[in-house]
């Protein structure tokens, strides 16, 4: 999670000191719009749309020659060109957490943000330090960029993130088209949710005619992953999802997840995306199998197993929340094991796309360690 100080922003400015990550779309089932599904193509052309708008471009240049500047309330980055500079470039939460951390000391990246927001002076020092530690790194690497519309209505280009020349550049469109070309089983199920920001894509995929899920019912689920900015790999999980407030979870059997790293060229994962699919199916079911498993597990004390079980991976807001969450009306009745899973797989769907996955696999990791715990159809807690 990015530090605070990164996102703080200063009361003489509108805008943030770094471009905040975007949701670009969320479509399918919601709350408010109950069981609606899409497409692949679908998908596919709305994507494929966004890409002719935003006009990716991966630029291999070094530090040294990649001037960032804490300007006016903004950092915004610009590459040397013989002639002097080129565009003025926006800076993303992204790219600058990557950027510090390749380059800066401990902290760095924080450090110069808390100096430049005292005001004119700590712009300029914090931009000369930043190019005092630059200068010298003439390694190449590769700089991933975009156009954006930013808040005063202007098109400009969006440093969006930073890596290495041996990065392998398998985007969102690329991924896709694979799906709909290798995996016949995979692009025929209706997506449940399509879900895009700035850094990552989750597709939710449904193996189940959409006219056979009702409420309450888990039903088998394939999730399919990207991040075009190193965020996360390229993936797919198997799982299971429920027609209640839209929450779904993984299998917590790592057996079931297919991961391949953005390295090399991409067509080693276009193949791999098939024989991936019968497995994921298979994943699936074991998890369904042990929620119905859950639904008649009862817990002496459900709030200390949550308490006891989440504390170190989840923070205590989440946690208090999720807590609060057993007595929510989508959430199974009678604080029992299947309880808890819906209670946090409830709560992290108020969490940015990242941190739902890290939650919702958490939820499997309690199922899977409360089926274990059990004695017979009881799990008993220690005070």
């Amino acid at each position: 999670m990015p530090n605070d100080s990164i996102t703080t922003t200063h009361p003489a400015y509108a805008h943030e000191w770094l471009v905040a990550d975007r949701v670009l779309a969320a479509r399918g089932a919601s709350r408010a719009a109950g069981l609606t599904t899409l497409h692949l193509e679908d998908v596919r052309d709305h994507v494929r749309q966004l890409v002719s708008k935003q006009d990716p471009r991966d630029l291999d240049r070094s530090f040294s020659q990649l001037h960032v500047g804490f300007t006016g309330g903004r950092v915004t980055a610009k590459l040397l060109t013989p002639s002097g500079t080129g565009e003025e470039m926006l800076v993303s939460r992204n790219a600058f957490s990557q950027m510090s951390s390749e380059l800066l000391p401990g902290r760095g990246g924080s450090f110069l943000l808390d100096q430049a927001r005292l005001g004119q002076a700590g712009e300029k020092l914090s931009s000369m330090s930043w190019a005092a530690f630059s200068q010298e790194n003439t390694k190449p690497r590769m700089f991933r960029t975009v156009n954006m519309r930013d808040s005063d209505g202007n098109v400009k280009r969006l440093l969006r993130s930073q890596h290495s020349q041996g990065y392998g550049t398998y985007d969102n469109l690329r991924f896709i088209e694979d799906l709909l070309a290798n995996a016949t089983g995979l692009s025929n199920m209706p997506v449940a949710q399509f879900h895009l920001s700035d850094s990552g894509m989750r597709l939710r995929f449904l193996d189940t005619d959409k006219n056979e899920i009702t409420l309450n019912k888990p039903v088998p689920m394939i999730e399919a992953w990207n991040s075009e900015v190193g965020r996360r790999r390229v993936g797919l999980i198997g799982g299971m999802w429920k027609l209640v407030c839209t929450n779904g979870m993984g299998s917590w059997d790592k057996k079931s997840e297919f991961h391949w790293r953005h390295y090399g060229e991409g067509d080693r994962i276009g193949q791999g995306v098939a024989s991936a699919m019968e497995e994921m199916a298979t994943a699936s079911s074991g998890v369904l199998d042990a929620y119905a498993k859950a639904l008649n597990t009862s817990i002496d004390d459900a709030f200390t197993f949550m308490e006891n079980a989440m504390r170190g991976t989840a923070t205590t807001p989440f946690i208090a929340r999720a807590i609060a969450a057993l007595d929510h009306e989508t959430t199974t009745p009678g604080r029992n094991l299947a309880s808890v899973v819906d209670a946090i797989t409830l709560e992290a769907q108020n969490e940015d796309l990242f941190t739902q996955a890290d939650m919702e696999a958490l939820a499997a990791d309690l199922l899977r360690r409360g089926l274990s715990q059990a004695r017979g159809e009881r799990i008993l807690v220690e005070a």
